[in-house]
Order: C-alpha cells, then structure tokens, then sequence
C-alpha cells in the first residue's frame, strides 16, 4: 500500500501531524511519502517515511499584485497564481510523484488546489479538516472532490468546530491527534495526580506556538500578573520543537488554540487557558469557544486581553484541574486515523 501525504508549510502543525500519523502506518508496512516545502528529511527518514521536497509558491514577484496573478482563479481557489515558477514548479512536481508512484491514496493537510488537483489525476483523497468557517467556493470544491474527510477532533464537538455550509462524501471524527496519545488520561484519575497540590509553587506553562502570540508583550503580562507561579515560556523567539517534556511538568497551561497544541495539553490532562490567535477562517476562535463551551478549558477571548485577571483567571484553572479532557479522545486517535487511511487506499 502506498499513500502520499501532503503537508502546509505554514507552521509545524500540519508537519508534526503527518508524521505522527505517518509513522504509525508506517509500522503496518504501509510506503509513506510525505510532500511539502518545509520538511524535516533527517527526522523524516529515521521515522521511516520518504520525503518529496517541494518549490515554495510565494512570494509574487516584484511589482506584481494579487490581481495582476490572478491569484484566486476569480474566487474558485484560495492560491493559483499566474506566472510563477515556484507554484507551477510544485504542482507539476506532485503530479510527477503520482504519475511516478501510483498511490492508492493521498492525504491533503490542507490545500484546495492540491486536493483538485490529486482528484483530477484519478487518485482518492482524504482532506485533513480543519476548525472554522469554510463557506467558500475553494472550500466547496476541495470537499466535493474529497473521498474522505479526516477530523482530528472527538465526533461530538464536530458542529461546533467545523461549518461548511455543504456536504462532504465522509466525515470521520477521530479525537486529538497528540504526540504521546499513550500518556492521555488513561483514566478519570490522571487529572487528580497531575493537579497542583497546593504546598509547593505551582508551574505555569505558556505554549505561543512557532509564530508566537499576536500579541508580543503577552507572555510577560501573564508572567508579571501571576508571580506566584513558576513560569516557563516557549513559543516565538523560544521555539521548542517537542514540548511534550514541558507539559507534563506543568500545572496549567495558557496555550494558542492550535490543533496539535490543544491535543497534547489534552492528552497530558493538564488545566488550560486558550487564547485564540488570529488565523483564516477564526479556526483557533472556533476551537477556543469549543473548548470553553464544554468545560475542558477556558478560553479567553482576545477583546478580554486587556480586561482579565489573570492571577485569578490561572487559579481557576489550578483548581480546576485537567478534569474532562478524556473528552478530547486522544486515545486511539492516531490509529483510528491510521484506520481510515488504510480503509480508503484499500478500495
């Protein structure tokens, strides 16, 4: 069985995604390549997948607009520029891979064009979702040429996180995709082990993600708003690519309401705060108020930035515990994704 894996070079979410899920096909034997820009290809090989290198599409040359490109196909694709070597580059590179390799499946986390333009070529697709509003006519098309739909969420917060305004062939929910799934909350009780005993200094984490907050100055204000914690940042200019170590030494966790991020404080059991950042779509708005609305963690909006008392906000939370992510489904996760993959590459 061979299966292509499309990877956004935008952040490291998608990367770490694709080679959490790719390694354990891979222990089935299955040939896995992964294709994309800003890939890892030491790490990639040593987890034993293949790796494609792909041109980046962006920037337009200098002088030309968006307009200019035609960037958006006249509003049917998200990005199709005219004219440039780097996006023709990439897609003809992927269609060579197919041509090449044959895959019996291709996953796309996440591009309209690329999921078009795998359907075209005669190939199925399962299309990663991702949260937010996705009314769009891009949007439209990549689902209507999509065999499956991947959702790296549990199946009740599905409504909730994911608004499309059409149908998709199938939508299988599969929980959090965590890097350590195994360590998730085997039990109710792993909230009451890893919750603050209230003798010693409790340990705050913030997790800003490889972009770091929209806000520069947060971490600090958090940090400087509730001394009473032991803070560790990382995120930004203080990039840790594996903060798996990091969480599970943590109390409670301020994190950007990124998918991967959301999944690993999930799977560690530890007490949240989410604060959404700006991205397409308000995915990370979506998943905040998702979060928050269930009782797994609270979010704080970015209108409340300038308003919340955080000493009294992180508190809460400390009491609160890691209660209720057991709901986020990290277990099993990876290989109900793993299931899918396989189900749809085998016809």
């Amino acid at each position: 069985m061979k299966v292509g894996w499309y990877v956004h070079h935008h952040g490291s979410g998608h990367r770490t995604r694709a080679m959490i899920v790719g390694r354990r096909l891979a222990t089935d034997g299955v040939d896995v390549t992964l294709l994309g820009s800003e890939l890892d290809q030491a790490a990639t090989r040593a987890a034993g997948l293949e790796s494609v290198l792909l041109a980046h599409d962006a920037p337009l040359a200098e002088g030309t607009s968006a307009s200019d490109a035609d960037v958006t196909m006249r509003g049917l694709m998200h990005w199709a520029p005219l004219g440039h070597r780097g996006f023709s580059e990439r897609m003809t590179t992927i269609a060579r891979w197919i041509q090449v390799h044959q895959p019996d499946v291709v996953v796309v986390d996440v591009s309209c064009e690329v999921t078009v333009l795998v359907r075209l070529l005669g190939v199925p697709v399962i299309v990663v979702a991702q949260p937010g509003l996705r009314h769009d006519a891009p949007h439209h098309s990549a689902l209507a040429a999509a065999t499956a739909v991947l959702a790296p969420w549990p199946e009740w917060a599905h409504t909730q996180l994911w608004s499309t305004g059409t149908s998709a062939a199938r939508v299988v929910a599969v929980g959090g995709l965590a890097r350590s799934p195994r360590a998730a909350i085997a039990s109710a009780d792993r909230h009451r082990t890893n919750a603050w005993d209230g003798v010693r200094r409790a340990r705050g984490l913030i997790l800003s993600g490889s972009e770091g907050f929209d806000r520069g100055d947060l971490p600090m204000t958090i940090v400087r708003s509730a001394p009473h914690l032991d803070w560790q940042v990382a995120g930004g200019d203080v990039w840790v690519p594996d903060v798996r170590s990091l969480i599970a030494r943590a109390d409670v966790v301020v994190t950007h309401g990124g998918q991967n991020a959301v999944a690993d404080v999930a799977a560690a059991g530890v007490a949240a705060l989410v604060v959404p950042q700006r991205r397409p779509h308000d995915e990370q708005d979506h998943m905040a108020a998702t979060l928050d609305a269930a009782g797994l963690a609270t979010a704080v909006r970015p209108e409340d930035l300038d308003t919340i008392d955080w000493a009294c906000a992180l508190d809460t939370a400390l009491a609160r515990g890691g209660q209720g992510w057991v709901r986020w489904e990290c277990a099993g996760a990876v290989e109900r994704a793993a299931a899918l993959v396989e189900a749809v590459a085998g016809g």
